[in-house]
């Protein structure tokens, strides 16, 4: 009787054992399938999400050197074309970052290279930014016919004149004066952000709207330009400055705080 029912009770343990291992089996796959699909999900998410910015950036290089060549030149509205294209604007923003990095350089400013090129990448990419939207601002308080898309790709390809620029008076920073640097922004960006202007011009109605869209574009793309090349080292140094100020008093306090 008693062998009977220690053979019953184990076959109980070794049943229950079972059930056991086999809800960990379940719940195991369960995870495991949980976790497969949402990698899976995040995947396609992460493609989806790639999908939304590929017509902004697939474009041909021949396409890119047109609409670089045609940003300084002013035409008739109903000749140009303007595209949605991010991937010209982009790499114009990087070179101008390059040129601000190299005219520090070779200027002979001594800051920390994370200052420098931190500085730099937020200067280019934030004015491109804030100025475009400013601008878009305008546009849509004065119901101008143009997506924040389009101006943002053109004003983007306007500030290659800014690239050239900056690269002449580097070249010829031995030589260059005031004079110089004024010619070239005649000869470069009065008549990039001209054609900026004729362009929104023409999808605006009233006149004084019409100036007050000029006159807004100007002041911001040549005060851009001023900033860059009269300004941009000064600011660059005070946040070195600041910075180093930082770190001294840092240093300064371990010592006292160990004490």
């Amino acid at each position: 009787m008693e062998n009977t029912r220690s053979r019953n009770r184990a076959n109980s343990i070794s049943n229950d054992t079972q059930t056991t291992e086999d809800t960990l089996y379940a719940k195991l796959s369960q995870m495991v399938r949980e976790a497969s699909s949402k990698q899976m999900t995040d995947t396609l998410n992460s493609y989806g999400r790639i999908d939304l910015f590929r017509p902004y950036f697939d474009v041909e290089p021949r396409q890119v050197r047109n609409r670089l060549i045609q940003s300084f030149i002013p035409r008739k509205p109903s000749q140009m074309n303007v595209s949605s294209d991010m991937y010209g604007p982009t790499m114009i923003i990087f070179t101008l970052v390059a040129l601000l990095l190299y005219s520090m350089k070779s200027s002979g400013y001594t800051v920390q290279d994370g200052t420098l090129i931190g500085t730099a990448m937020i200067t280019c990419f934030g004015a491109w930014f804030f100025m475009s939207l400013v601008i878009y601002t305008l546009c849509l308080m004065f119901n101008v016919d143009i997506s924040f898309i389009h101006f943002f790709s053109l004003y983007g390809y306007s500030l290659c004149s800014h690239c050239v620029v900056l690269l002449l008076t580097i070249v010829f920073h031995p030589l260059h004066s005031h004079l110089f640097f004024y010619t070239t922004v005649i000869i470069f960006c009065v008549p990039s952000v001209l054609r900026v202007s004729l362009y929104l011009c023409s999808r605006t109605h009233d006149k004084s709207h019409k100036l007050s869209i000029t006159v807004a574009a100007y002041i911001l793309h040549l005060s851009y330009l001023y900033y860059l090349h009269y300004g941009f080292h000064v600011v660059v140094e005070e946040i070195d400055e600041i910075l180093g100020d930082v770190q001294q008093s840092s240093v300064i306090s371990l010592p006292l705080s160990a004490i």
